[in-house]
């Protein structure tokens, strides 16, 4: 039987019901900050919408995304868990099918950013609008430039509520450039940047910037800054020598605030980047580095009561060296735990690349068998693979609390 609710509980479900979907303002103060729902506001945040319950334990308060593909559920989830998302729009890149020189194309693009304001606006979790990641290119695209300041128009007239930026990869002269000159709708500009993360509030003062930003992605040294072996594998740092790097950048170019309003670390979640490990503060198996330790520290202003071990080094003869097919070569490691937790050893050896999908996406490359003969903890013995080519050698060790520390070389067998 279908029972009526009495028309007075039913108006105050409604009344509930449209409360619940009431935007959250966001407001600038100039030379300050901003604030959100009337209080001042600095993002804490990650990129990545995985481990959400993580960020919320380590102490952020903001995640990112690029687009708006599965946006509903990940405002809902954030909103659960008083988390705020950087929803990003997705721009295309100039490329041969779209143009923004093409009036066509951008009038497309623009009915598409449209709805997609138009469908997350209200949501209470929403904190600002991404429109694109890097869609810049160089920098020298004046069509570009014109057309994001189109959008910027549109969608601060959709949503008063949510300032709106762009994410451009560094901020280099040519785009400064567009950026004073085209876009003056913008609220802030987003800047992602790894290996210039600690100069970066020194280099923006020399080239006399004078708008809000947020760093909307920083980690460590990318895979295109760091030494390479002679055949041109790059060189990943440790775990813990990642840890170290973002710290000090985080110190000098986010941490003094001001017209910096935060900044997102990337990444939090896992995925294959040149190596399964180089840019993941967890790992395929779900564990955190140390990565997550210093951000908590900023975050939360409190030590972690659990850390990961600190993987120091990684040496062997091998390492970024051509050898014999079949060979036997050594590794070791040193190791330390903060906790003196007992550790577990977890050897492997991958090819160096798989190369991409359809999407283009890099594929996970295959574990190599019969390539490691004996470990010890610490140290390992390994036997080169017959097959010439380029591979790598892992190790992640790992401790009872989910915590765990990576390293990892390239070897080439002639």
């Amino acid at each position: 039987m279908i029972r009526l609710l009495p028309i007075p509980l039913l108006l105050v479900i409604v009344a509930i019901s449209q409360v619940s979907a009431e935007p959250v303002s966001v407001k600038i103060l100039p030379g300050v900050g901003i604030t959100r729902g009337g209080e001042p506001y600095f993002v804490k945040g990650a990129a990545g919408d995985r481990y959400l319950d993580e960020l919320v334990a380590s102490g952020g308060n903001s995640f990112r995304t690029w687009s708006t593909k599965g946006l509903g559920p990940i405002l809902d989830a954030a909103e659960e868990r008083g988390l705020t998302v950087c929803a990003g729009i997705w721009l295309e890149s100039e490329c041969s099918w779209f143009s923004y020189s093409d009036a066509g194309h951008c009038a497309r693009q623009a009915e598409r950013v449209k709805k997609e304001v138009l469908q997350y606006r209200d949501h209470p979790a929403l904190l600002f609008w991404g429109i694109g990641n890097e869609a810049e290119g160089d920098g020298n695209n004046l069509a570009f430039w014109i057309q994001l300041e189109v959008l910027a128009k549109l969608v601060k007239e959709l949503d008063p509520a949510h300032p709106c930026f762009t994410a451009v990869a560094g901020l280099h002269p040519l785009k400064i450039a567009g950026l004073n000159a085209l876009t003056p709708s913008l609220d802030f500009v987003g800047i992602n940047t790894y290996g210039a993360l600690p100069g970066l509030r020194d280099y923006l003062a020399e080239r006399k910037w004078n708008r809000p930003w947020v760093v909307t992605e920083f980690g460590p040294r990318g895979f295109w800054e760091v030494p390479r072996a002679p055949w041109g594998a790059p060189i990943e740092p440790t775990s813990s020598e990642k840890a170290q790097f973002i710290r000090k950048g985080y110190e000098a170019a986010i941490l003094p605030a001001g017209d910096c309003w935060g900044g997102y670390v990337f990444l939090w979640g896992q995925k294959q980047e040149a190596t399964s490990t180089w840019f993941g503060i967890f790992t395929d198996s779900g564990e955190s580095t140390p990565v997550r330790e210093v951000m908590q520290e900023f975050w939360s202003g409190q030590a972690p009561t659990e850390r990961a071990p600190d993987l120091v080094k990684l040496e062997s003869g091998a390492a970024r060296q051509e050898i014999v097919a079949g060979s036997e070569f050594q590794a070791e490691a040193t190791v330390g735990d903060p906790d003196g937790d007992p550790l577990s050893w977890r050897w492997s050896v991958t090819s160096e690349s798989a190369g991409r999908d359809a999407e283009g996406k890099e594929r996970v490359p295959a574990l190599i068998p019969h390539c490691l003969i004996r470990a010890e903890g610490s140290t390992a013995v390994f036997r080169a693979p017959q097959e010439p080519g380029e591979y790598r050698v892992h190790l992640r060790v790992t401790d009872p609390h989910q915590r765990a520390a990576t390293a990892n070389f390239p070897f080439k067998v002639k």
